[in-house]
């Protein structure tokens, strides 16, 4: 048995298809069943179910628990390969999404390449809905997002909670008090950023989500670039705010319909490596130090 067989395996495995593992594994279909029948073979017994008409391929009950084993083998080997590549030294493969990595991770970089402990860092920015299967995958050791998702390996801890505000130039002429009534505000002005399911709902309470005249986006630059428009505002989470204001461009308001709060979720996979455990502790530590008024201690949601 190789450990081709086993990759194959568990691709087919979470994808539910001989197509998508393909896919993931940028090879043939061919190629995959092959690999599967020759697993097959040195095993004794059927792993995955047969059939026509079947939608998606799932697994025998051998084949389920032969999953456990390929999973702990697939670590064992990952964390071969980091004894042999990169021996002692820590390594981090972080995924996020475009608001986080803009403000939330670069401070904590900055600690991180400057600590002695000279921890390796990848960062790669994705959408939500990919950073799961990624950590599930092991292709990323850590992941934050938007989204609270069930994964079979994920293990899932809220970590991040601020306040939604709302953000426009000082330049606009506006004297209101600091509170602001949603319908006081013109949704032909708003930058609209989709900041999780929760958020989207309160705000499609307010403002109709149909409305084709306001302004999307994915990017936060992108955003405070076009509030520089004195009439254009935005509702972003309160400690993007602070950090926009901190250059004395924009004025900050609360909502007195309170949005429900910017929520970060921090992905790791249920069983990490002994190296990336240690390397996870040193995130933590610099998570803490730098937004520690944000941080939620110990809220795991699985």
């Amino acid at each position: 048995m190789v450990s081709q067989y086993i990759e194959t395996f568990l691709a087919v495995a979470q994808t539910k298809s001989i197509s998508g593992a393909a896919r993931d594994l940028h090879c043939a279909q061919t190629t995959v069943s092959q690999r599967i029948k020759a697993l097959e073979n040195d095993l004794g017994y059927q792993v995955i179910e047969r059939g026509k008409g079947l939608k998606e391929i799932n697994l025998t009950p051998m084949g389920e628990e032969f999953y456990k084993l390929a999973e702990e083998w697939n670590r064992l080997e990952h964390e071969a390969r980091l004894i042999q590549t990169k021996g002692n030294r820590l390594s981090l493969t972080i995924g996020t999404v475009d608001s986080i990595n803009q403000f939330l991770l670069p401070n904590i970089v900055k600690n991180l390449n400057n600590d002695r402990k000279n921890v390796q860092l990848t960062i790669h920015t994705l959408h939500s809905i990919h950073l799961y299967s990624e950590v599930e995958k092991r292709q990323l050791d850590i992941a934050f997002s938007l989204r609270n998702r069930v994964h079979q390996n994920v293990h899932v801890e809220k970590c991040f909670v601020s306040p939604m505000v709302v953000l426009r130039s000082s330049l606009n002429n506006d004297h209101r008090s600091e509170k602001i009534h949603p319908q006081e505000l013109d949704s032909n002005d708003e930058l609209f950023m989709p900041f999780g399911l929760e958020y989207q709902a309160w705000h499609a309470y307010w403002w109709d989500p149909l409305a084709t005249s306001r302004i999307r986006m994915d990017s936060i630059h992108l955003l405070l670039y076009l509030l520089q428009n004195p009439t254009q505002w935005a509702i972003v989470p309160k400690y993007i705010a602070e950090e926009a204001m901190k250059s004395g461009s924009y004025k900050m308001y609360e909502l007195t319909d309170t949005p429900p709060p910017y929520t970060v979720y921090k992905l790791t996979h249920k069983r990490p490596t002994s190296l990336t455990k240690k390397s996870l502790e040193v995130l933590e530590y610099y998570f803490k130090l730098e937004y520690g008024e944000y941080v939620l201690a110990n809220s795991s949601t699985s």
